[in-house]
């Protein structure tokens, strides 16, 4: 039986099957071994709905989170229950992931012993699947700074103006480019710029409640993707990340400051005119001079408040920790 025979997005949830209870609309899973199941994919979550079929089949259970280095996974049709069993996975002295089981009633170490038989059954199939995972990850990250790369921004941002869009929610697209820091390549050189940037992208994390929308596009220039909520907000996100990062003692001590452009979803506007006009804020914001803020597509821009320079404010305030 193939993977895709499950049917898994119209199958009765796992939570609701137990040894005695039989389904006509489930296929018979005791034709092959779950091992031989979970090898028909590479993909953490097919693997989790795949195991937690069998799980389904031997005790009640409500639902099943798989915790990995890579995320966190819930099986389909999971819930939360009054009783919580947690299990390590370990192959070879390695653990791979933390798996949480959900029922209604105690575990009996009858049943834990069940679910050590099927956890060893699932090891090699889910090592597997964690290395394709961290392969797919090396291609979506800066290698310096561990942010999004230029290739998982373009995706991710083609993503949420869709979602924007269907959901009419706001959508804004933040760059920011560093001040002076070619100046400290040329004067401390490259090894120093890199340190630097990494401590950047530190800062920023800090600073950000939305670090998976974080991207590097190469040299000293970001992008942060606000949707929803944080787009409503993104003025303030774009004020919080300049001033942390002018803030910085790094910062400060090699006279680096950042500047942003903003621009906010526009109804019929491309994802390509989006970054333009970002783009756009941004060389408009470098032209007016260092530590500043320009934005467009709002109500700000109209009331002559597009530019907003951080330089002169900085011995003011208190300084931002990162």
């Amino acid at each position: 039986m193939m993977t895709r025979e499950l049917a898994l997005d119209v199958a009765p949830s796992y939570a609701a099957l137990n040894r005695c209870q039989q389904t006509d609309n489930l296929p018979d899973c005791t034709e092959q071994t779950l091992t031989s199941q979970l090898q028909t994919s590479l993909d953490i979550q097919q693997q989790l709905d795949i195991f937690s079929m069998y799980v389904g089949r031997l005790i009640s259970i409500k639902g099943i989170r798989l915790n990995t280095a890579f995320g966190e996974h819930n099986a389909a049709g999971s819930a939360n229950a009054a009783h919580d069993y947690k299990s390590l996975l370990v192959l070879n002295q390695q653990c791979l992931a933390e798996v949480h089981y959900h029922s209604d009633q105690p575990f009996s170490p009858m049943q834990q012993r069940e679910l050590l038989l099927l956890e060893s059954e699932w090891l090699f199939a889910l090592r597997n699947a964690l290395v394709v995972a961290r392969l797919q990850q090396m291609a979506l990250k800066d290698p310096l700074t561990a942010l999004g790369n230029r290739r998982f921004f373009d995706d991710s941002f083609s993503k949420a103006i869709q979602l924007s869009r269907r959901r009419q929610q706001p959508c804004a697209l933040l760059l920011l480019d560093l001040d002076n820091f070619k100046k400290l390549n040329d004067n401390y050189g490259h090894a120093m710029g890199d340190e630097l940037l990494i401590v950047i992208a530190d800062c920023m994390r800090d600073a950000l409640r939305i670090t998976d929308s974080l991207f590097r596009f190469g040299g000293d220039e970001f992008a942060v993707i606000l949707t929803e909520d944080d787009a409503d907000s993104a003025d303030l996100v774009a004020r919080r990340l300049i001033k942390a990062i002018n803030q910085h003692h790094k910062c400060t001590q090699y006279g680096i400051t950042a500047s942003a452009g903003l621009a906010y979803l526009q109804p019929l506007q491309t994802v390509q005119q989006l970054f333009a006009a970002a783009d756009l804020a941004l060389y408009e914001a470098k032209a007016a001079g260092k530590a500043n803020l320009r934005q467009v597509g709002n109500a700000l821009t109209s009331k002559g408040a597009g530019v907003v320079n951080f330089a002169t404010s900085q011995a003011s305030s208190p300084p931002v920790s990162c």
